[in-house]
């Protein structure tokens, strides 16, 4: 009887470190749809409102669907404490927030955002614009690279959990 508990465990434990490792493909693309979110977020402020970096911060800050990012609020807190004071400046404070709150995001899509946060208040408004019009073309590209090792190795982890999970029921058999 406690045979049989601890195989049900081992298959169940292995089909759920592959839902894991799936959920954390997932987790990266709906990120990286956020960071697109965001950008365009970012371009029509500039474009239309014209509003300082702190501003912006604060805006993104309350938007529902930019505030799953978690360095969002980080930038936000950052912006009102440290760059407001001009203890730090808001590239700075930017960098900080990404590089401790980056969550399920790589090297390359840090990239694409630290790029932002440095294009922020350094130019003119039509810089700024074409700037963030190449960081949204480059973030569709990062989503779709996503979206398919989503598709390809998310199938794959869960198989491979369920898989590994049978091949441990047998070897304790």
């Amino acid at each position: 009887m406690i045979r049989i508990i601890g195989i049900t465990l081992l298959l169940i434990m292995s089909i759920l470190t592959g839902s894991w490792a799936a959920q954390g493909l997932k987790a990266r693309l709906d990120d990286l749809r956020a960071v697109r979110h965001m950008l365009e977020a970012i371009r029509l402020m500039i474009r239309y409102e014209a509003l300082e970096v702190t501003e912006i911060a604060d805006r993104l800050s309350d938007n529902n669907e930019v505030s799953r990012l978690k360095f969002i609020g980080a930038v936000g807190e950052l912006s009102r404490e440290d760059v407001e004071k001009g203890e730090m400046s808001f590239c700075e404070a930017w960098d900080k927030a990404v590089s401790e709150n980056h969550g399920s995001l790589t090297d390359a899509d840090i990239s694409v955002i630290s790029r932002a946060g440095n294009i922020l208040g350094t130019c003119d408004c039509e810089g700024q614009l074409s700037a963030m019009a190449l960081l949204c073309n480059e973030a569709d590209k990062l989503i779709e690279e996503a979206k398919e090792q989503y598709l390809a190795k998310g199938k794959l982890y869960r198989a491979l959990g369920a898989v590994a999970g049978a091949l441990l029921a047998v070897i304790a058999i």
